[in-house]
């Protein structure tokens, strides 16, 4: 289960660094949805994917 858990936590730690790239791809002089579409849902995905891991990784910890 250790192993498991070490595995959720890189792959933690990727989408972490994903959700920085996608952060930094916004254009913060027009925020707007049409100038900035692929930014938010790049931010959207990463950080959901994120919360799922997170979950996965409470859920492996119960079981025990």
């Amino acid at each position: 289960m250790k192993k498991v858990k070490t595995v959720f936590n890189i792959i933690s730690i990727i989408f972490l660094i994903i959700l920085i790239f996608w952060i930094t791809q916004l254009n913060y002089n027009d925020l707007s949805y049409q100038e900035n579409s692929s930014a938010y849902l790049g931010i959207l995905s990463t950080g959901m994917m994120s919360l799922a891991l997170q979950l996965i990784i409470r859920g492996v910890k119960e079981k025990k």
